[in-house]
């Protein structure tokens, strides 16, 4: 069905999902465990005009199909960065920043944006904005605790990032209540989502700082490696 109305199969799928659609339009339409996750770029019409000629094709608990309740409204995204992987003489932290969908824009005209873009003294300026502006978490091992952090994850980098990323998350979501949280994808099992166990939904994607909260995110773990 999908196909028909000019949607293209994304292979592999990004994120999590166990498939993946997109359109010219630049809408995402990803599946996985139950949920269908739409996303469009050019805002909440395009999804309720989505979800008024596609919903009947979804799955229903109901005898007669018609795909189930009204979608659900994603209000606020958190989103978590690292920085300081690969510079032995930083310390590694992540960020994970909550930001409402209705203040997006507001941060993008602050310029708000993926780090490696901004200079220092913008970064600085940036995330003193962010911590004030939003729900924040951060965790950091300084330069002199990183190598006994990674043997702790048995050398592996990656595993040690992904439980930074999850803790940050975990507790994020203990201040305020949001339902998707993105994440730059830095290993293809997506260890992020494993490791936060299901309790919300871990979209880790490719360039994930193009969204607003990773960018915000990238921000303030940034800061912290450049001001310990």
């Amino acid at each position: 069905m999908l196909e028909r109305g000019d949607f293209h199969q994304v292979t592999p799928p990004d994120a999590l999902a166990e498939w993946e659609y997109r359109d010219d339009r630049g809408m995402r339409v990803l599946y996985f465990a139950g949920t269908l996750l739409v996303e469009a770029a050019d805002g909440d019409g395009a999804a309720e005009e989505f979800d008024a000629r596609h919903r009947c094709a979804l799955p229903s608990d109901r005898e007669i199909p018609d795909g189930g309740a009204a979608p659900e409204r994603v209000t606020l995204i958190a989103g978590s960065d690292e920085s300081g992987k690969g510079e032995r003489d930083r310390p590694m932290v992540v960020a994970a920043v909550a930001v409402p969908r209705d203040a997006e824009a507001d941060a993008i005209a602050r310029g708000v944006r993926d780090s490696k873009l901004c200079s220092a003294a913008e970064i600085a300026e940036l995330a003193a904005w962010i911590v004030r502006e939003f729900a924040c978490e951060m965790r950091a091992y300084a330069v002199r605790e990183r190598d006994a952090a990674l043997a702790a994850h048995g050398g592996n980098e990656s595993r040690l990032l992904a439980a930074m990323h999850a803790e940050c998350l975990r507790a994020l979501r203990g201040r305020t209540e949001f339902g998707l949280a993105r994440v730059d994808r830095f290993a293809p099992n997506r260890p992020v989502a494993a490791a936060c166990g299901g309790a919300f939904i871990v979209d880790e994607c490719v360039r994930g700082e193009k969204h607003v909260a990773c960018a915000a995110a990238s921000i303030v773990a940034r800061h912290a490696t450049l001001h310990p």
